[in-house]
């Protein structure tokens, strides 16, 4: 893959600790730069206790971390990588030795000792982006990896920093300078008698693309959904069994139940995963009218939470009737809620006599969009947990078995792509010069460029980076 430049640059050597810190069996500091080896020469020794003059790339070495007396610091496998055959293609040290912050700390501040400065966060990947290794979306990628919080979301990011995302860019982008080098040879040489596509053909080739770049687009909202997970709302009035049905998906007794309303005040949130998805599941405070200070607080936190939430579910009392409180909201949450966010009605206390007018709620939905529950045995829940799975998955319109975006930054530069090649089909259609098709298409090229981060704005390049931890 292409990175940010194609020439190797040696810069002056980080270094830091790569695990994270406490207690463990085996810790790393990491060094990269031009110094990087002579600095591993005079820290570390082999078991007789004399210092090496030379390493073999990518070769273990076994021996001790010692301080500048030659007193041992620590007990160490030490990995030697030359440059350009390493993560960050500058030469490369890795010194694995007991974990523990103590034993850490001392080996890092010996590195720094001999010349090393402190990494800043993401530097090791920054220089992996900045030497070619990778490019910026396998960067993000690498972010995303580390912080994927499903089986899904780590599939997805190891798919992108496998290059799937960055190669059907590139295809995407091979088509686009086709284009443009087409239209600009039909500018720039008009009596030659070359093979330039005639204005039915280029149209259909400008449609083509833009019907790639849109379904890319569209991938991000279960692109997004597979990286960040999703976060559903429990809501409802007050003891209608809000914080019984978060405890029977949790499958465990996270929150407080009693009798009594006006339990729960605030919000109480917790994750797990349906169908490979991380799932925050947000117990809220139940919605009444109330002057009581902390209650009144609550509500309100309800309110917002759910206004945020991607699902929400309005829990009723299948067992009384309907209140006003259910109606008011029930339309507050319709009127309220995020955009693209679903509202899930779901009737509770199955195991009792059903007194709820079901005719009530199906007025306002379908009756097929109706769960029915019972919190206090479980019969339903399992079957609303892939309910809430199937939706989620649905509303995200993936991209058939392709790759898929992850990032608003990825959906902005390609619909700021989108909006370009659309201007040129205008332009095309309307009879206008070449070389205003050309010119948009040139923004269209400028955008996909930024996305993978070929020409990118060195702030935009420091906040990416900014994500990392120090070490990586």
């Amino acid at each position: 893959m292409t990175g940010y430049s194609k020439d190797i640059i040696q810069e002056e050597t980080i270094a830091a600790i790569s695990t994270p810190i406490g207690e463990g069996g085996i810790g790393m500091v990491r060094l990269s730069g031009k110094t990087a080896i002579n600095i591993l020469k005079q820290m570390f020794t082999g078991p007789s206790g004399k210092q090496r003059d030379s390493f073999e790339s990518h070769r273990v070495y076994y021996g001790y971390i010692v301080d500048n007396n030659s007193r041992r610091l620590d007990e160490t496998l030490v990995t030697p990588m030359l440059s350009p055959k390493t993560y960050t293609r500058e030469d490369v040290a890795e010194i694995s030795c007991h974990g523990g912050s103590t034993a850490l700390r001392s080996v890092l501040r010996r590195a720094l000792e001999l010349g090393a400065r402190m990494a800043e966060p993401g530097e090791f990947s920054k220089r992996a982006f900045i030497n070619g290794r990778i490019d910026l979306l396998q960067a993000e990628a690498i972010i995303d990896l580390i912080k994927s919080k499903s089986d899904k979301g780590w599939k997805t990011a190891f798919s992108q920093l496998d290059g799937k995302l960055s190669e059907r860019l590139h295809d995407m982008e091979s088509e686009l300078v086709d284009i443009i080098s087409n239209i600009e040879a039909s500018i720039d040489f008009p009596e030659e008698e070359l093979e330039i596509a005639d204005n039915k053909s280029l149209r259909n080739s400008l449609q083509l693309l833009q019907d790639y770049i849109d379904l890319l687009s569209r991938s991000y909202g279960i692109g997004r959904i597979y990286r960040e997970g999703v976060s559903v709302a429990i809501t409802g009035r007050p003891n209608v069994g809000k914080s019984s049905l978060m405890n029977a998906l949790l499958e465990r007794d996270r929150v407080i139940v009693t009798p009594y309303p006006g339990t729960t005040r605030d919000t109480v949130e917790e994750t797990l995963h349906i169908e490979g998805i991380a799932v925050r599941i947000v117990d809220t405070a139940g919605v009444r009218e109330t002057e009581e200070p902390a209650e009144k607080i609550g509500v309100q936190r309800t309110l917002l939470a759910a206004s945020k939430a991607d699902v929400t579910l309005l829990i009723l009392d299948g067992s009384a009737p309907l209140e006003p409180e259910d109606f008011k909201l029930l339309d507050t949450l319709k009127n309220n809620r995020s955009a693209g966010g679903l509202l899930i009605p779901v009737i509770n206390k199955s195991d009792k006599r059903t007194v709820i007018d079901t005719g009530d709620v199906a007025s306002r939905f379908s009756a097929a969009a109706i769960s029915t529950i019972s919190a206090k045995t479980g019969e339903g829940v399992e079957a609303l947990r892939r309910r809430i799975a199937s939706e989620i998955i649905t509303h995200g319109e993936p991209a058939g078995d392709g790759p898929v975006l992850t990032r608003e930054r990825h959906k902005e530069k390609l619909d700021e792509m989108s909006v370009s090649v659309k201007r040129a089909i205008t332009a095309l259609d309307n009879g206008m010069s070449r070389e205003f098709i050309a010119a948009d298409l040139a923004d269209a090229k400028k955008a996909m460029e930024e996305l993978t981060g070929k020409t990118i704005d060195d702030q935009v390049i420091s906040r990416i980076f900014n994500e990392f931890c120090i070490g990586k």
